[in-house]
């Protein structure tokens, strides 16, 4: 991806694909709108877009307000002819792959069992170019333009490195420049709860303005921090490793090595783990539980077990002291619960506002809303085919020599 200037006018080219692509289809008068720009300004930047067949135009639907009775609106959006991209998501011997057009639109997903976590760092990055180059080709996808990565644990987004995560064997990974040497094309790489937290942003435009704190539960506990709808960076362009806040020095065993994390308590792993020690039921395959695993759980749970309820009764506990560190450090205007783990929220819930109420200063617990988004491990590859084409959207700004 070039880091060269952009000139004004690209950089108006490229505010402009960048609310089509937060947007979707707008017309003309909706672009001006968005962007505080001129009618003549609009559409001078759409006429060149649309000769170099960036944008095609559709017709219909209502009158917009203001306009002509009856005359048919004419939406823009990106042509599904400029290539396309590959997201991926690592988890515990698991990869989830999806491709999407220029257009954003899903083109295939699929599902691989593999084993990573017992792989050196070639070795590993080998097995993961295969597992991209079979999914691309299989999908019948030759224009492949680019690949977005998330991956738990934290990533250095800038250099793209993994220095540790939970789920693979191997620290400081260079992952980034390894794929783009084995598949020749460029690799964007992102914390998984970061890309969530964009994904959900991008579905949801109330999110994009102000503060807005994800804290995603599942196969572990991560949070993105989003500030005017963009992904807050720390000193090495990385996310924040918040599931591996200690609560209690003595506390359960984390994935990390340390003791009493916030998401030994809460993450699929620690329940199913406590889970077994309940009501002897089998240990997982491996050692993040499969989501069946966990539903059985939470369906026993419902169905009255007491010591199961109690389990996710001290999980809504720990999820409450989470929600009120964050708010207490962070001041977001919103806080939102994301990811798989939601799928116990009804049974998290009553403990987890208890405590959120209980351990946090009114006069900042006020300043925030705490909504649910029930979400799946979807939105991990969302967030990253989003990011990748908003990257190659800044080539598309680019004017091209004559």
């Amino acid at each position: 991806m070039s880091m060269q200037t952009l000139t004004p006018r690209e950089t108006a080219r490229r505010r402009l694909l960048d609310a089509l692509r937060r947007e979707g289809p707008l017309a003309r008068v909706e672009i001006g709108q968005q962007l505080g720009m001129s009618p003549a300004s609009v559409s001078e930047l759409t006429a060149s877009l649309l000769d170099e067949g960036i944008l095609v135009a559709e017709e219909g639907g209502d009158a917009l307000p203001g306009l002509i009775r009856g005359r048919p609106k004419v939406r823009l959006f990106f042509a599904d002819t400029l290539g396309s991209v590959v997201g991926v998501w690592t988890g515990f011997n698991r990869i989830e792959l999806r491709l999407v057009d220029s257009a954003g639109r899903n083109r295939a997903s699929r599902h691989v069992e593999r084993p990573l976590r017992n792989l050196e760092a070639e070795a590993l990055m080998d097995a993961l170019a295969d597992t991209i180059s079979a999914f691309a080709r299989d999908a019948g996808a030759p224009d492949v333009k680019a690949i977005g990565l998330a991956c738990q644990g934290y990533v250095d987004t800038r250099d793209g490195v993994v220095a540790w995560s939970p789920v693979l064997g191997t620290r400081d990974l260079p992952l980034a420049e390894g794929l783009r040497q084995r598949l020749g094309r460029p690799v964007l790489i992102e914390n998984d709860a970061s890309a969530m937290a964009f994904a959900i942003a991008q579905r949801d435009p109330a999110l994009r303005s102000g503060r807005t704190a994800c804290l995603m539960i599942g196969d572990g506990v991560g949070l993105g921090f989003l500030v005017q709808g963009e992904l807050y960076r720390g000193a090495r362009s990385g996310g924040s490793e918040f599931g591996h806040v200690r609560l209690r020095r003595s506390g359960p065993q984390c994935r990390c090595g340390g003791r009493g994390c916030i998401e030994a308590f809460l993450a699929d792993y620690a329940l199913h783990r406590d889970a077994q020690l309940i009501d002897h039921r089998p240990p997982p395959a491996s050692l993040i539980p499969s989501e069946a695993a966990m539903g059985a759980i939470v369906d026993k749970a419902r169905a009255g077990d007491a010591a199961l309820l109690g389990l996710f009764r001290e999980a809504g506990e720990v999820l409450g002291d989470a929600a009120s560190i964050l708010i207490q450090t962070l001041e977001p205007d919103r806080l939102v619960i994301c990811g798989p783990g939601t799928r116990a929220m009804d049974l998290l819930r009553p403990s987890f506002e208890a405590a959120l109420e209980s351990q946090t200063i009114p006069a900042l617990r006020s300043l925030a809303t705490v909504q649910v988004v029930e979400s799946s491990l979807d939105l991990l590859t969302e967030g990253v085919v989003m990011q990748a084409l908003r990257e190659l959207d800044l080539d598309l700004a680019r004017l091209k020599a004559a």
